[in-house]
């Protein structure tokens, strides 16, 4: 009877192990086959920054395994303080989030924004005008996007790149902030993964620019975030990396809605046409740039999956949308999205890959999708 037992319990243990290494494999391949993105920062990450433990967990985690240190330009550095921004030094604690070593800081200009000096609004050749894609979160000089435009360009910039922002407050700073500018040209940059959201109240704009600032000397760069990555963190990071293929494949069954509010942002381009119109400004850009969510899905284009995707039809909805409103009120339209698919992984231009704002690299391949746009020689 025992014996007779033992083999029932062996024969069920063969049949179980079976089943898991069955299950374990499709997860794999789904991984190989659709999975371009690490799954994990979706699993462990608050997005409402509530709990800053969290995400310094997951920063440790991938700096253990990949650590690469940035090369920027101190604002202690006698030649940072030879360019005269006339502002005070902000310091952005977003290194947690972001990169893992090192907050942004900088000098800001007389109005809040970043790095520009005085002259640039009496005169510019291009106005930049967007979100923390454009300020460049957590890339100091010479990383950001802006010096980048400069050493590749003869052209000055004025910038007014804001974090947070989205297109109806991004033509409050430009219509508040230029309007005694000489400028021969405007490159707005409509980012896809949330330049749609209406997230702040229009009459708060000139309130939220004002930077937090402080002339501390003792201002350090370097994050301060050691401690002991607990086993429940571990779990969950190995538990998003096995699942992160079948979730994308099981996307393909969900139903995305529409994204852009296309009525209010014609009112808002047609408000801005009428303004550069007033200013006789005829060079107008909008640069359309791809979110991590899609980019993520690159590698569903070996297998001709991606067009078919749900979620990359309800982006690719957005861009036409974007792209039609810009050209009926007179911008041209810069489609960067092919700069990036032509990388071997994508997903290089942000932090470890993960849905952070662009790096150093990411900041390059914008700069050289913007100017090659500009039919800049």
């Amino acid at each position: 009877m025992i014996t007779k037992f033992l083999k029932i319990i062996k024969y069920n243990l063969i049949i179980l192990f079976c089943l898991l290494g069955f299950i374990s494999l499709i997860f794999y391949l789904l991984n190989l086959i659709f999975s371009g993105q690490p799954r994990y920062w979706e699993i462990v990450h608050n997005r409402k920054h509530e709990n800053l433990y969290t995400e310094r967990e997951k920063i440790i985690q991938i700096k253990k395994n990949k650590y690469q240190k940035s090369e920027y330009l101190s604002i202690f550095d006698a030649k940072y303080k030879e360019l005269n921004y006339s502002g005070f030094i902000v310091k952005d604690e977003c290194g947690s989030r972001e990169n893992g070593y090192e907050n942004l800081i900088y000098q800001s200009d007389k109005n809040g924004f970043r790095e520009n000096i005085d002259y640039r609004y009496i005169y510019s050749n291009y106005i930049l005008i967007g979100d923390s894609f454009v300020q460049s979160i957590c890339e100091n000089k010479p990383n950001d996007l802006k010096t980048n435009l400069l050493n590749k360009s003869d052209f000055s910039f004025l910038n007014l790149g804001m974090k947070g922002t989205n297109y109806k407050q991004q033509f409050l700073i430009l219509d508040h902030y230029t309007k005694n500018s000489n400028f021969d040209g405007v490159i707005w940059f409509f980012y896809e993964g949330n330049d749609y959201e209406n997230h702040l109240n229009q009459k708060t704009i000139e309130h939220y620019i004002i930077q937090r600032n402080s002339n501390d000397k003792n201002l350090k760069y370097e994050l301060n975030i050691d401690h002991d990555i607990s086993i429940s963190f571990r779990f969950k990071v190995w538990l998003a990396e096995f699942i992160r293929g079948t979730s994308v494949f099981f996307k393909f069954f969900k139903n995305y809605k529409k994204l852009l509010n296309k009525d209010d942002y014609d009112s808002v381009l047609n408000n801005s046409k009428n303004y550069l119109d007033k200013k006789k400004v005829k060079k107008r850009y909008i640069a359309y740039i791809p979110s991590w969510q899609k980019l993520s899905l690159h590698k569903l284009r070996n297998y001709n999956l991606y067009e078919k995707h749900p979620q990359i039809k309800q982006l690719n909805e957005l861009k036409l949308d974007v792209k039609s409103i810009a050209e009926k009120n007179g911008f041209n339209f810069i489609d960067t999205e092919k700069y990036f698919f032509n990388l071997d992984n994508p997903l290089n231009v942000f932090h470890y890959g993960l849905n952070t704002h662009f790096n150093k690299f990411g900041n390059e391949i914008l700069s050289n999708a913007i100017l090659e746009n500009l039919n800049y020689k």
